[in-house]
């Protein structure tokens, strides 16, 4: 599929008009200075093998993992994380720098997909990069109002990007990705995301929405506890995981109109045998009926090849109209 048909694909999505086929490989993804707002590039890697950086911080794995280990030793207890000056997390001008920067990454994609900038370590994201789970999770229990001092410097900071995403003109959708939850449910209570996390989310959209952009928001998890309350929000799309959440729950809170990032069951694509996979396309058939905003892509870590040679056969015939 060329960069011209998948334009026309979303152009119909856009629209509501369900397109000829259920969307995969239609979205490429830009992110701005990943040195500093996620965890750096990947180092390519082979099945099987693992890679370290040069200075022993970071252990990378094939599926593009990035694991700081660094980060256990100089933050080991809440204590440790609380001694951060917040001031310590840069907060950019929006300049042409930047915007030149962007407009680098967002034409090259542009070649080849439609582009969503995206911007990874939105705010509590970026904390665990920093931190490690365990400082962090002690912090957000124990002093949360002294946690909050840098959660809003991690906010000023991300306000900045999306920003000069903003200012693109051609950029339709930005991503704010930002993980709460956790195969089983939400990782923080909804007393604390509601006090000291979605004031921040309303700021992010509303930053974006006034530019006359699109916002898709992505956690990881099951974030259903709170989904009503990101709903309030009002993001223009959404992501599912599809071993975490029910797909129909998720749309049906959500309605036609939003957008829907769709990750396919990662156990089914690493475990599971033709029936369940024809079984999968079959249920992702019958929702692209009722919601045609729906983009997709395959789950697993492993995704055995025959596995996802069955998966593209059953595209082919259930998901291409």
């Amino acid at each position: 599929m060329n960069r011209q048909q998948k334009q026309l694909i979303f152009n119909d999505m856009k629209r509501g008009i369900k397109p000829g086929c259920l969307p995969m490989g239609v979205i490429g993804f830009v992110e701005y200075r990943k040195d500093i707002y996620n965890q750096g590039e990947t180092i390519k890697t082979q099945e099987g093998q693992i890679a370290v950086s040069q200075d022993g911080n970071k252990k990378y794995t094939k599926d593009g993992g990035i694991w700081d280990i660094g980060a256990k030793l100089r933050f080991k207890t809440a204590e440790d994380l609380l001694k951060t000056k917040p001031d310590e997390f840069i907060v950019e001008n929006v300049n042409e720098k930047m915007l030149d920067e962007m407009r680098r990454l967002y034409e090259g994609k542009n070649k080849t997909h439609v582009v969503f900038p995206w911007h990874y370590g939105t705010l509590l994201t970026r904390c665990q990069i920093k931190f490690g789970w365990e400082p962090l999770l002690e912090a957000s229990a124990l002093e949360p109002e002294a946690l909050a001092e840098i959660l809003d410097r991690v906010g000023e900071s991300t306000m900045r990007v999306l920003e000069g995403w903003s200012r693109l003109d051609d950029v339709y959708m930005i991503i704010v990705h930002d993980d709460i939850a956790g195969s089983r449910g939400l990782i923080w209570s909804p007393d604390f995301l509601k006090k000291y996390v979605f004031p921040w989310y309303r700021r992010f959209f509303e930053t974006i929405h006034g530019s006359g952009k699109k916002v898709l928001y992505i956690t990881d998890g099951n974030y259903t506890e709170v989904l009503d309350d990101i709903l309030f929000l009002k993001p223009d799309g959404l992501f599912c995981e599809s071993s975490s959440m029910e797909p129909e729950c998720l749309m049906e809170k959500g309605g036609p109109d939003l957008f829907y990032l769709l990750k396919t069951d990662s156990r089914t694509m690493d475990f599971g045998n033709p029936e369940e996979i024809e079984s999968e396309v079959m249920k992702i058939r019958n929702l692209h009926e009722r919601f045609p905003r729906i983009f997709s892509y395959t789950g697993g870590g492993m995704r055995k090849p025959e596995n996802l040679q069955y998966f593209e056969k059953m595209y082919n015939k259930y998901l291409v109209y």
